[in-house]
């Protein structure tokens, strides 16, 4: 039961904050800003775009994370093939392919290509790429499936690769794998954390660290030289400061507008602002670990009983987003109606109650946020309920750049806050991802086994029909064991000049190689 994704929004493998929510796509306006970034009149030739982003890039290696590192990914680094603006196969480095049959497929590469430090890509690199991707805990799902005994490179520009068995997202998580030159990899010091190489249409410039980093053209992309030859990110965490250097033209496009600013930059002539509704939804996840009291089901379900998501959605995000109905986005393609029984309706009645059964009393709780305002409103939340019940309560803020890597030791945390999708726009593959593959709660039992197992049956089965019920299974385990639980579906709004033609690429980004000054 598919229907189409309206400006699908991701992770990544990536999990990216946000400052706003809303609905709805903003009108556009005709008349163009009188004023752009570098103090040309409108019209006039411009070739430098400046951007206003929440946060650092950090890493900016092949397995960044975060907000920011989102953004300059499709900018610097390419895979095979990615999904484009409305979700779609977009061939890159791979000019065409053929599927053998569903395990197996052959790919045949663009000759000619060079990666920014000059060395020439072939299909060595791809295989090198994909195992790559095996070493690193967040971004190896990417790679779960494939048969590394079978997939090898047939010549310089052929690769026949295989897949283990058939599997829903096997073929799309590919999108996920950056190519990575193995000589570049090698010599680089840092692994790329500092000076990333890829074979996209820019190259880094210069960084910053928390202020700003800026990529330059690159002239010798095999798609030919962009129209725009510089592109600044610059990093400004005080929401209202990002509105700012819109109106007064330091800034051409802000990947992040607050709620409270889209109606103003909505009616203020020579901008446009874009509301997307995304696949992303805020939850929790509990660390379920013998260490943590959260090992405790009737204690985690106490709390779900306790919060309000219509609450958090006014206290965090201004009313702007929505209540989660289930605990993906209702913008999955394979979310429907009859989905809502992993939310539960707030009752304080029934949370004491709960509270009382779960015989834990009082004790020293960490709730983990990425930094920004929404997630620490939501902690203060949540700390402002358990401590009624006799819990101390300590909040601890990191960035967007490392609560991965955070979130991946559950010594540090016992309710983690954490923004996330899939790729592939499936619910789903959310579930199979963060609950199985990631499983940052630490889940295992009985319980986990059959969730597994409903999620792997889910994945592998070809009958949509089949799918869907599995899936629907898979929810009625995580509403009663809940090692997980979401607050809020977002939406993210974007503002810029109305001579630049912006469109959102992928799930929340954008592809400057496509923009222009009109």
């Amino acid at each position: 039961m598919c229907k189409k994704l309206i400006a699908l929004l991701m992770t990544g493998i990536m999990c990216i904050s946000m400052t706003a929510c809303g609905s709805n796509q903003g009108d556009q306006k005709a008349e163009a800003t009188e004023n752009n970034a570098s103090g040309e009149t409108a019209g006039a030739a411009k070739d430098t775009l400046n951007v206003v982003v929440d946060s650092d890039v950090g890493n900016m290696g092949p397995f960044g994370s975060g907000t920011s590192f989102s953004y300059l990914a499709p900018q610097v680094y390419e895979a095979m093939f990615e999904l484009g603006y409305e979700m779609e196969v977009t061939p890159r480095l791979a000019e065409k392919w053929d599927k053998i049959d569903d395990t197996h497929y052959t790919f045949y590469l663009r000759q000619g290509v060079e990666f920014s430090d000059g060395n020439k890509m072939t299909a060595d690199d791809v295989i090198f790429s994909l195992n790559l991707y095996t070493q690193d805990a967040n971004y190896g799902r990417y790679v779960e499936h494939v048969d590394f005994e079978k997939t090898k490179a047939i010549d310089d520009y052929t690769v026949d690769l295989y897949f283990k068995e058939e599997n829903a997202f096997a073929f799309s998580q590919l999108a996920g794998v950056r190519i990575i030159s193995e000589e570049s990899w090698n010599a680089s010091p840092d692994q790329m954390v500092t000076d990333p190489v890829g074979t996209g249409p820019y190259k880094l410039q210069e960084y910053v660290s928390g202020s700003y980093f800026t990529l330059e053209a690159n002239e010798k992309y095999w798609g030919g030289a962009p129209d725009i030859k510089t592109v600044k990110f610059t990093v400004t965490s005080e929401p209202s400061q990002r509105t700012t250097a819109l109106e007064t033209g330091e800034a051409d496009l802000v990947m992040n507008l607050q709620a409270s600013d889209v109606e103003y930059m909505n009616n203020k002539e020579g901008f446009t602002v874009i509301q997307d509704i995304t696949v992303q939804s805020m939850s929790m996840f509990f660390n379920m670990n013998d260490a943590s009291v959260f090992s405790n089901k009737e204690l985690r379900q106490a709390l779900c009983y306790a919060v309000d998501n219509s609450a958090i959605n006014v206290a965090a995000y201004g009313g702007f987003c929505e209540p989660s109905k289930t605990y993906f986005s209702t913008a999955m393609m394979d979310y429907t109606d009859d989905m809502e029984s992993a939310i539960y309706s707030v009752d304080k009645d029934k949370a004491k109650e709960l509270f009382g059964a779960s015989g834990v009393n009082g004790g020293n709780i960490r709730i983990a946020t990425d930094g920004t305002t929404q997630e620490t409103s939501i902690a203060e939340i949540l700390q402002s309920e358990l401590t009624q019940y006799g819990f101390t309560v300590q909040i601890d803020n990191y960035d967007p750049a490392t609560i991965w890597s955070v979130g991946a030791d559950p010594t540090q945390w016992d309710i983690l806050l954490m923004l996330g999708s899939a790729p592939s726009g499936y619910g789903l593959d959310k579930m199979t991802a963060f609950l199985t593959g990631l499983n940052f709660s630490g889940w295992k039992g009985e319980k986990f086994d059959e969730f597994t197992e409903l999620c792997v049956e889910a994945s592998s089965t070809a009958d949509e029909a089949k799918r869907l019920d599995y899936t629907k299974q898979a929810l009625e385990i995580v509403s009663e064991e809940v090692p997980a639980y979401s607050f809020i579906q977002n939406v993210q709004n974007y503002a810029y000049v109305d001579n630049l033609n912006f469109k959102v690429w992928n799930q929340a980004s954008l592809y400057v190689k496509d923009l222009k000054f009109e």
